[in-house]
């Protein structure tokens, strides 16, 4: 009895010092926390290089933060405190869900997000700044690749998954349009996290034989639930997993797994629509809803649309090389194939796994339906596409390493001789042949993401208004006036960046001949104009200069989106 509690003594003591699966784990998850250090340090980087805001993220802090709401009155002086409170929570508002969700039924969003970014700014009360938004991606983006590598390493079922893990994080967290992504403060980075949630609960279900409620059926159900109500697009998502899932359980014969889990994700669904009913109206009547329809239905627009969305993947997250990842996988593949049936390479571990084909039968309904459904605006579409964009990068190196891997073993153990490898040279050349493959992995990697990021292909930054800024600030207790355009006035609200730095500002309607009578505006000697770019927009300026008896010259002082800013003199 000693001898035995000795022995396993000896046993624990000898598995904690030398087990090399435990040594490789505590590797693995150093790399992954340095990884995951060096990401957040580049992200943080851009983050101080973002200058300006787009339209759609005022709305984020308006949307999220709103107290007596936003009016346009012709011939009227604006308070620009009163302005900047609008986008901050003030003391007393902390924590108001209730016009929050409210809020959000008005447009075609629905509220999740939103109760998570008014929680950062109930934190930071009367704080209009970037860095909430930016702090509430990045606790999304920390959250998105924890789920990322646990997804990619369920999914690789191999030796080399810690391997193809580090390196699909790697990939992903480098690239142009994640980083954008989390300059972006919308709730698509949010949106990732619930999709890649989404995928991991199938994985680990599928990996583990795991159907148990409160292992998988009560998670799918919360994330249906968070995930619908987070942006509309994840039930896009859920929908081919799921289905490409229950494909699965019929071909292993599991009715009793397949009904609890179709009633797990109904109930989260059902239970999205019933606390949030404005849901269906955006859905199947709202401006995007309809629009999102009329485009998936018009068959003209597949090729085009296809494109685009392909485009905008190789562009931002290869850097151009995705044709050549294909073409290459497809003559690896041919080769492969070829030599498998000169029996040159073993049968063993070839073809998709299961968790593999249900990824890529879930990217594949994903990408084809977003790519129909999303709107056409240039670089900064990518937001649509942006959760599956990990999954699409670990499925293009998972490919790649197990062509190039088979390739390698099969040069490395001889032509059809049938060895295993086992001996101690042949396990000595396959770990240098692994880290000779690695080590090309990630030059390539660094290689692409690298030129990208140092071609500016980051957007959602808009450094060039960090001089528009500083000349506003400079310029704060100046007089200004506002002419906007009355067919779309709100409008006014994509220069509230810049409105709420000066004291107050003079609101005027481009449509209106009579001239201004404001003696504030008529007897300055020096006057900031902004103007909306539409038809007449100079005859606004001149009329002001023949009613000014004291502005006698004018320049452009800076453009941004729809407007011109003009400096009188």
């Amino acid at each position: 009895m000693i001898h035995m509690k000795s022995v396993l003594r000896e046993k624990r003591f000898s598995e904690r010092k030398g087990n090399p699966v435990n040594r490789n784990t505590r590797l693995f998850l150093l790399a992954m926390a340095a990884l995951l250090a060096v990401q957040l340090s580049v992200l943080i980087f851009y983050g101080n290089k973002k200058a300006g805001f787009h339209e759609d993220e005022l709305y984020t802090y308006y949307s999220s933060n709103k107290t007596a709401g936003l009016f346009v009155n012709d011939r009227q002086w604006m308070d620009c405190k009163e302005l900047a409170n609008e986008f901050v929570v003030l003391p007393g508002e902390q924590f108001r869900y209730s016009v929050v969700r409210q809020m959000q039924s008005w447009d075609v969003h629905p509220p999740f997000y939103y109760y998570i970014f008014h929680t950062a700014s109930s934190l930071s009360l009367g704080v209009f700044s970037k860095w909430t938004g930016i702090a509430v991606n990045l606790i999304a983006y920390v959250l998105s690749y924890i789920l990322l590598a646990w997804g990619a390493y369920m999914a690789a079922q191999d030796k080399q998954a810690m391997l193809l893990s580090f390196l699909t994080c790697l990939a992903w967290g480098f690239g142009s349009a994640v980083i954008s992504g989390v300059m972006f403060i919308r709730m698509y980075q949010w949106l990732t996290v619930f999709v890649l949630l989404c995928m991991d609960l199938h994985l680990r279900a599928v990996k583990k034989r795991d159907f148990r409620a409160a292992a998988f059926l009560l998670p799918v159900c919360l994330t249906v639930f968070c995930g619908f109500l987070t942006q509309y697009y994840y039930i896009i998502f859920h929908f081919f997993l799921g289905a490409g899932f229950c494909f699965w359980l019929l071909k292993n014969r599991k009715m009793k797994e397949l009904i609890s889990y179709g009633a797990a994700c109904g109930l989260g669904f059902c239970g999205a629509v019933v606390y949030y009913p404005a849901s269906m109206s955006h859905i199947f009547r709202g401006y995007r809803g309809t629009e999102a329809v009329s485009e998936f239905g018009d068959a003209s627009n597949t090729i085009e649309r296809l494109r685009f969305f392909y485009g905008l993947f190789e562009d931002y997250m290869t850097n151009g090389a995705l044709s050549l990842w294909l073409l290459a996988l497809c003559l690896l593949a041919v080769t492969t194939g070829y030599l498998r049936k000169r029996g040159r390479i073993a049968a063993s571990g070839a073809g998709i796994n299961a968790s593999a084909g249900l990824l890529l039968f879930a990217c594949a309904g994903y990408f084809f339906t977003v790519s129909k459904t999303a709107l056409l605006l240039g670089e900064t579409s990518n937001r649509y596409q942006l959760p599956i964009y990990g999954i699409l990068i670990f499925l293009l190196i998972c490919g790649m390493w197990r062509l190039l891997w088979g390739l390698a073993e099969s040069f490395q153990n001889g032509a059809g001789d049938g060895r295993s490898g086992k001996d101690t040279g042949e396990a000595e050349n396959a770990g240098r042949t692994r880290g000779l493959l690695a080590g090309a992995f990630v030059l390539a990697i660094l290689l692409t993401n690298g030129l990208a990021l140092k071609e500016g292909r980051v957007f959602f930054l808009y450094e060039e208004e960090k001089e528009v800024m500083e000349f506003v600030e400079e310029n704060r207790e100046s007089p200004v006036a506002v002419f906007y355009n009355d067919d779309s006035p709100d409008n006014i609200w994509r220069l509230s960046d810049e409105l709420m730095k000066y004291e107050k500002v003079y609101l005027a309607s481009q449509g209106n001949p009579e001239p201004l009578s404001e003696e504030e505006i008529l007897e300055s000697r020096r006057l900031l104009v902004y103007v909306a770019d539409y038809e007449g927009q100079e005859e606004c300026v001149y009329r002001l200069l023949e009613s000014a008896p004291y502005l006698e010259s004018c320049q452009i002082a800076a453009r941004k989106g729809l407007w011109t800013l003009y400096e009188l003199s």
